[in-house]
């Protein structure tokens, strides 16, 4: 797929018609992919963009998040993917790409019972604790706070546990409004660092773990609001960098309602 018929696929997603610049390619690629119920859409995407990434481990029979996914190449070359709307007050888009900033114990213990893990506290040195989560294939993966490279990679992943706490908090408040927009999530994570040791391969079974228990936690809040629950769409790329493809989706206002 190109990153236009992502788009496409977001827009029809969010409730509103794709681009009339289509291809008839485009739109068979849209079939494939899309319930054809018009009636049948979420109303609520998540849009989350890897990189640096070990396929293998992405396809895994034990990984959970895509056993019932479907997979299909994603071309991030130099083209944006359009998202079309009507209104922008009638879609609010929410960024998980802040940055963490400062961060207590008790939010990396919260962190970790979110997971199903769990924090030893150093008494000697606040916040440089061992942070133990486990994994999908059996393994626990111990996050060593005094060290630089674990210590980064956690904050990436308590960044983005507090984003989406955030985006679910902004959620509950937009479902009592009376006219309860569209919602779209988009975020990115660039934490898994290649090294000899193995720690990209646990990064990204921990990472993996964290997406899949977002998902969950998105599912359950938004199932009571409306029939149709949110939809994820995940971009892997191979390189060490997020490509910004999420950045490249333009929301781009329409004329007229239709």
């Amino acid at each position: 797929m190109l990153l236009p018929e992502v788009g496409a696929a977001v827009s029809v997603l969010l409730g509103v018609a794709p681009t009339v610049t289509l291809s008839a390619s485009g739109s068979s690629k849209l079939n494939e992919v899309l319930i054809p119920n018009p009636f049948d859409r979420p109303r609520a995407v998540f849009m989350f963009e890897v990189g640096g990434i070990d396929d293998p481990l992405v396809v895994e029979p034990k990984n959970a998040l895509f056993c019932k996914a479907l997979k299909n190449s994603v071309d991030l070359g130099s083209s944006k993917a359009d998202i079309l709307f009507p209104d922008e007050e009638e879609l609010s888009t929410i960024s998980l790409d802040h940055p963490l900033g400062d961060y207590r114990e008790e939010e990396i213990n919260e962190f970790a019972s979110w997971l199903g893990g769990s924090y030893a506290t150093d008494v000697t040195k606040p916040l440089d604790g061992v942070l133990t989560i486990p994994l999908a294939n059996g393994d626990n993966m111990n996050l060593h706070m005094s060290k630089k490279v674990h210590r980064e990679f956690a904050s990436k992943l308590f960044a983005l546990y507090r984003n989406i706490r955030k985006a679910m908090e902004r959620h509950e408040d937009l479902s009592q409004t009376l006219r309860r927009p569209a919602e779209l999530i988009m975020g990115s994570f660039d934490g898994i660092k290649h090294d000899t040791d193995g720690f990209d391969k646990q990064g990204m079974r921990l990472l993996l773990a964290t997406l899949n228990r977002i998902f969950d936690s998105l599912q359950t809040t938004y199932e009571g609001f409306q029939t149709s629950t949110v939809k994820a769409i995940y971009i892997f790329d191979l390189s060490a960098q997020v490509s910004s493809s999420v950045e490249k989706c333009i929301l781009t206002k329409v004329g007229c309602k239709w």
